[in-house]
């Protein structure tokens, strides 16, 4: 099952391409397909004809995120088993991120929760002027740990302490002002608007690639070490187990505010 909602293709140019593949569900993930994407990166990365990932969505949307079904379940689940799919999350984020070869993201449609943190785990990312964005986690309720190191980086702290918190969402334009994106096309253009820059990435060598990713992630000090990523790891599952964390998925699936937001009056 797991192998359906990740498709994989190698083409002679040694662009590998990953797509997800849940299109019923907006892309959404749970643990089969973030395992079968760790297992992707993984193979590419250990694949010597691959030189350069695509990374995109199939369907009208990008990723809108966890899939909203899983989440619910999950809360019903031991700390244990918690914290199992938190530290998934987090090492899927960390293998997007920390991948040795280039990867592109080619994003159309919602771009949501941990849509948002492989975006910015990847180096160059192309968008479709009608993509929109949100970190949505905080308004479920729940704590977007394993993206926020990424997101962070992409955009910096200030704009992921604004959009983080808020939860609201943005578009094309202004991810690309944000620098969560690198360019805009109109919709349908993907695959044109990323041939110059696949074709650029081609003409480097690979090994100098991987190692100038790596001296980036080096320099910046961009990689998340075992003990930040423990912490990671516990407070998004300790938050999944919280009363906020149900009250805020059946809020959002049921269309209304949530228990703890008062309607703001003119005048009070």
């Amino acid at each position: 099952m797991s192998a359906e909602m990740v498709l994989t293709d190698i083409a002679d140019t040694g662009l590998g391409t990953i797509t997800i593949n849940r299109p019923e569900v907006r892309n959404a993930y749970n643990t089969d397909l973030l395992n079968a994407l760790v297992e992707a990166v993984r193979a590419f990365v250990a694949d010597d004809t691959v030189r350069v990932i695509i990374l995109r969505g199939n369907g009208s949307h990008f990723q809108a995120g966890a899939d909203i079904k899983w989440i619910k379940a999950n809360a019903a689940l031991t700390p244990n088993e918690n914290r199992a799919i938190s530290e998934l999350t987090t090492h899927t984020m960390r293998s997007l991120n920390e991948c040795p070869k280039p990867i592109v993201a080619l994003v159309q449609g919602g771009c949501f929760g941990g849509g948002m943190g492989f975006v910015a785990s990847a180096d160059i990312a192309v968008a479709e002027e009608s993509a929109e964005f949100a970190i949505t986690e905080a308004r479920w309720g729940l704590v977007g740990g394993p993206i926020l190191p990424q997101v962070a980086a992409a955009i910096g702290d200030q704009q992921t302490r604004r959009y983080a918190l808020t939860a609201e969402r943005f578009g094309a334009a202004r991810a690309l002002e944000l620098g969560l994106i690198h360019s805009i096309c109109p919709k349908g253009g993907l695959d044109e608007a990323a041939r110059p820059i696949l074709e650029m990435l081609l003409k480097a060598g690979p090994k100098a690639l991987q190692a100038t990713k790596a001296l980036i992630f080096d320099i910046a000090r961009i990689r998340l070490g075992e003990e930040a990523a423990n912490w990671i790891i516990e407070q998004n599952s300790r938050q999944r187990q919280t009363e906020e964390a149900p009250e805020g998925l059946n809020s959002f699936i049921e269309r209304r505010d949530p228990s703890w937001f008062l309607e703001t009056r003119n005048g009070e």
